[in-house]
């Protein structure tokens, strides 16, 4: 059998295993922010502690009250993103963590309706979950005790950890859009495409989808489509590429990997990418002073870590728009 034909064999079943893999049900994340699915999870939460209780403590139970049912959102869920991104490059570690890290906070909350409090200790627990899970030299519980300066003890992470690990049914190796990356970017390899184009557009597709864990809009698109997206998204800034490489690229993505780059889902995460992150040119990097990186969670309250988290995407769109 010639090399070639088992490089695609090989290829087939990498696609194979990891669009499995983001097919399950487990892995699936909902919009969990949307005023009716809230309503649901607190209704749930209260119907669950009203059957742990005994008749006459029922009635005297007291029904949430407005600090408890102040749930989070967007500019919180952001605010949480920037901050594991800055422990993480603080510790120079994988920055595709922050992706295992988000993917765990989101099918969390498709379970459980928290308060902002909870919503800190949750974001801290996942990323140090993540980092147990996929660095060779993980922090100890104790040092993110330490980064939460006296906000969270052990106790409460370790029942954190526990309490994600049986949300999750302890699935918690799921596909990354980066893994997707990875892998599409080999078919354009195959495809023709020049060594060094490749590169940059690999490096181009990999900001894009390091933004995308920030942005709630791709809480419920698939890995395969962020990733795809992205990759659309940085072709469509590599105007020198011959359209035979771009045709045979296509058809390998639909052949080996069993997607349509055209499809629905697919466009509308590259179209969200590029109208996002690609259009705004009127950001100099001159005008933007980057500040130290935060490395406790009590520093994720101010406003101005929301700020930082848009002089960074800022940054990297300026990047993209020069290039």
């Amino acid at each position: 059998m010639a090399l070639i034909e088992i490089e695609q064999i090989d290829s087939v079943e990498r696609f194979a295993v990891i669009r499995r893999q983001e097919n399950e049900e487990v892995y699936k994340c909902l919009n969990y922010l949307s005023p009716d699915f809230q309503a649901t999870l607190v209704q749930k939460q209260l119907t669950e502690s009203q059957a742990h209780t005994t008749s006459s403590t029922i009635e005297s139970c007291p029904s949430i009250t407005s600090s408890q049912s102040e749930g989070i959102n967007e500019v919180w869920r952001e605010k949480m993103c920037v901050w594991i991104f800055r422990v993480i490059d603080h510790y120079n570690y994988n920055r595709e963590v922050a992706s295992v890290a988000l993917n765990y906070l989101d099918r969390y909350l498709c379970k459980h309706h928290v308060n902002v409090e909870t919503f800190e200790l949750l974001s801290m627990t996942s990323l140090f979950l993540a980092i147990k899970m996929n660095e060779p030299n993980p922090l100890t519980i104790t040092s993110f005790v330490m980064l939460s300066r006296g906000r969270f003890d052990m106790e409460q992470m370790s029942a954190m950890e526990s309490s994600i690990l049986w949300t999750l049914s302890w699935r918690v190796n799921q596909p990354t859009p980066l893994c997707f990356v990875r892998n599409f970017m080999h078919l354009l390899g195959k495809s023709g495409c020049p060594a060094d184009v490749t590169l940059e557009i690999e490096e181009k597709a990999t900001y894009l989808t390091e933004l995308s864990v920030c942005d709630y809009h791709f809480v419920n698109h698939k890995p395969s489509s962020i990733g795809l997206g992205a990759i659309l998204t940085a072709l469509d800034s590599e105007s020198t590429l011959p359209l035979h490489i771009l045709h045979k690229f296509f058809n390998c993505v639909q052949s080996i990997a069993r997607i349509d780059p055209f499809s629905k889902r697919v466009q509308e995460c590259k179209n969200h990418l590029y109208n996002t992150y690609f259009l705004d040119a009127n950001i100099h990097k001159d005008d933007i002073k980057s500040p130290p990186s935060p490395i406790h969670i009590g520093q994720i309250s101010p406003e101005c870590i929301y700020n930082i988290g848009k002089s960074d995407y800022s940054c990297k769109r300026q990047k993209y728009v020069s290039s």
